[in-house]
C-alpha cells in the first residue's frame, strides 16, 4: 500500500500560500458556509449572524469566532483531523476541499479549534502543535507518514458548555515573529475589506444601484457582518479618486455613474455579472486608491487580487484595468476556485467565461478610456487657447509687451495655439457625434466638458485676437515709466529685449518684472 509522506502536510500548511493574510480568508469562508447552513436550518436569523476576529498583538494571538452552526461532538474529531476529505459541496459551499482549516498552522505555535453545537452540553477542543510540526519537517532523518504525523500533532478534549451555545472558534496562539504582519490590525483590515464578503461602505452612494440591480435581476450577493477588534468591515469603495503629493491627498476624479453587464454561456445560462464605475478616466488610478482595478469575486469573496483580470489575460494594455474600479461576480457553479484561490480551475466553463468577458474588458473598456483621453486632450487644447487669448489681450491692454517684436512673437504663438484649438474642435465634433449612439460616451463627454470648458470660458472667447483701440492707453512696458524721457524709455525697452533674447522666457520675464518694479519706485 502506498504511503503518503510528511511533506504533504508541509505543502498544505507552510507551502500552501504566498500571502500569509490568506489564512483570514480561509477561516472566514468556512465561517460563512456555517452561517449559511445555520440560517437554512433555522438555528439563527441572518441579522443575528456574525464573524468576530480578535487580534491581540501583545499576546501574539488571533481568534476567529462565528456564532453559526458549530460542529457536533460526534463529528468534531473526524472532521478536524481528516485532511482534504471534506463533505462540502463546491456547488454551494465557499470552502470545500478540507485543507483551508490548516492554513494557520504554518504561522503559530498552536492552532486551536473549539466548537459546540446547539443542544449539546459539551464543547470539543482540538489543538495542533505547530512548533512540533516544524521540528519534524526540518528533521530530514525522520521519515514519517502524513497520517502518523497528524496523530503526533493533535490533542483532543471536551469541556462542559451551555446547551444553547453554538459556535466555532479558531485560535492561532503564539504567532511567530516572522509572521508578525498577521498581528498588524491596519494591514489585516485593508486586506479583508478588499477580499472578504462584506457590505459596501455607506459613503459609497452608488452601492444602492448595485443592490437594485441585484434585486431586479434576481442575483445573489452574499454579505456577512465581520468585525475586526469590534469594528465592522466594509468594502472601502469611494466616490472620489485621489492622488497623493507631498503627503497630501487630493481628489482628481470622481464616480459619475455605474454600468452593469451580464454574461451568458453558449446555452444561455448566466455565468457572471459585473459593475464598473464611469469616471472621467483622467489617468491610471494611483495605487493609493485601495480598490482600484476591476476585481474578480466568487460568492463575493475575491479571487486573486487587483491584477487577476489585468493584461494580458483580459485587458489589451498593462495600464487598462487601472483606469477602472468595479467587480465581476462569477456565478456558474463550474467556475471552481483553485486551491490557492487566485483563479479558477481550468475547464470548459472557464474557457467560456473568458470568451464572454473578453469583448467587454479587452475591447469596450479599452475604447472607453481612450475615448475619454481624446476628449480630455481636445478640451484642454481648446481651453489653453482661450486662456492664452485672454492673457494676450490683457497684456496688450495693460501695455506689458516690450516692443513691436515682442508683441508680434506673442501674436504668432497665439495664432499657432488657435490652429491647434481649431483642430481640437474638429475632433470634439466627431467625439460628440459618438455620444448619439453611446450613453456612456455621452456621460463622459458631458463631465469632461463641464470640467475643462466652463461656460464662462466658452462665452467670453470669440476666437479672435483683440487689438487695443484707445490711443490714450499705454502701448508698451517701458512707456509706463513716465518719469523717464522717451530716449531713456527706448533704451530700457532695448535692454528688456536683450534680456528676453538670451534667457529662458520664464527667467527673462521674472528679471524684466523686477527691473520694472525698481525703476517705477
Amino acid at each position: 500500500m502506498a504511503e503518503i509522506g510528511k511533506n504533504v502536510i508541509e505543502h498544505l500548511t507552510t507551502g500552501m500560500y504566498e500571502n500569509s493574510y490568506t489564512i483570514y480568508r480561509e477561516y472566514i469562508q468556512n465561517a460563512a458556509d456555517s452561517i449559511d447552513k445555520a440560517i437554512q436550518e433555522g438555528i439563527i436569523q441572518k441579522d443575528e449572524a456574525n464573524i468576530d476576529i480578535l487580534i491581540e498583538n501583545k499576546k501574539r494571538r488571533i481568534t476567529i469566532y462565528d456564532n453559526a452552526k458549530g460542529i457536533s461532538k460526534e463529528e468534531f474529531y473526524s472532521k478536524l483531523s481528516d485532511i482534504a476529505n471534506s463533505d462540502k459541496d463546491y456547488n454551494t459551499d465557499k470552502g470545500f476541499r478540507g485543507i483551508g482549516r490548516l492554513a494557520g498552522l504554518a504561522y503559530c505555535n498552536k492552532l486551536i479549534f473549539t466548537s459546540s453545537a446547539m443542544g449539546q452540553d459539551v464543547k470539543s477542543i482540538m489543538e495542533w502543535d505547530g512548533k512540533k510540526l516544524l521540528e519534524i519537517l526540518n528533521d530530514h532523518t525522520k521519515h514519517i507518514s502524513a497520517s502518523d504525523l497528524v496523530e503526533q500533532l493533535i490533542s483532543y478534549r471536551q469541556e462542559k458548555a451551555n446547551k444553547d451555545e453554538h459556535f466555532f472558534e479558531v485560535i492561532l496562539d503564539g504567532v511567530y515573529e516572522e509572521s508578525k504582519d498577521l498581528l498588524d490590525e491596519e494591514k489585516v483590515r485593508n486586506y479583508l475589506e478588499a477580499v472578504a464578503p462584506v457590505p459596501y461602505v455607506n459613503s459609497f452612494s452608488y452601492k444602492s444601484e448595485v443592490y437594485r440591480f441585484k434585486e431586479k435581476e434576481n442575483l445573489q450577493l452574499d454579505e456577512y457582518e465581520i468585525n475586526l477588534n469590534s469594528r465592522q468591515l466594509f468594502k472601502p469603495y469611494t466616490m472620489k479618486l485621489y492622488v497623493e503629493s507631498n503627503g497630501k491627498k487630493e481628489a482628481y476624479d470622481e464616480v459619475n455613474a455605474l454600468e452593469f453587464r451580464k454574461f451568458y454561456n453558449n446555452d444561455g445560462k448566466l455565468i457572471a455579472w459585473m459593475w464598473f464605475a464611469v469616471t472621467n478616466f483622467e489617468k491610471q488610478i494611483p495605487v493609493n486608491n485601495r480598490m482600484r482595478g476591476i476585481r474578480l469575486r466568487k460568492e463575493n469573496i475575491q479571487i486573486g487580487n487587483e491584477e487577476t483580470l489585468s493584461y494580458p489575460r483580459f485587458f489589451k494594455e498593462a495600464r487598462g484595468n487601472y483606469y477602472f474600479i468595479g467587480e465581476v461576480f462569477a456565478v456558474d457553479s463550474n467556475l471552481i476556485p483553485n486551491a490557492r484561490r487566485d483563479y479558477f480551475n481550468t475547464n470548459l466553463s472557464l474557457r467560456e467565461f473568458e470568451e464572454k468577458l473578453q469583448p467587454v474588458l479587452h475591447d469596450e473598456l479599452y475604447h472607453l478610456y481612450h475615448y475619454a483621453n481624446q476628449v480630455k486632450k481636445s478640451f484642454q487644447k481648446t481651453a489653453e487657447y482661450t486662456k492664452s487669448e485672454a492673457d494676450f489681450n490683457e497684456k496688450n491692454m495693460n501695455g506689458e509687451f516690450i516692443n513691436d517684436t515682442d508683441k508680434e512673437e506673442a501674436k504668432q504663438k497665439l495664432e499657432s495655439k488657435k490652429n491647434i484649438a481649431k483642430d481640437a474642435e474638429r475632433k470634439l465634433q466627431l467625439r460628440k457625434k459618438d455620444t448619439e449612439t453611446n450613453n456612456i460616451y455621452k456621460k463622459v463627454y458631458a463631465e469632461l466638458e463641464k470640467k475643462y470648458m466652463p461656460k464662462s470660458e466658452k462665452t467670453e472667447s470669440n476666437n479672435s485676437v483683440k487689438e487695443t483701440s484707445n490711443s490714450k492707453e499705454t502701448k508698451y512696458l517701458s512707456q509706463k515709466l513716465s518719469k523717464y524721457g522717451r530716449k531713456e524709455q527706448k533704451l530700457i525697452s532695448r535692454i528688456y529685449a536683450i534680456i528676453k533674447s538670451i534667457l529662458p522666457s520664464e527667467l527673462a520675464e521674472t528679471i524684466v518684472t523686477k527691473i520694472q518694479e525698481e525703476l517705477s519706485k
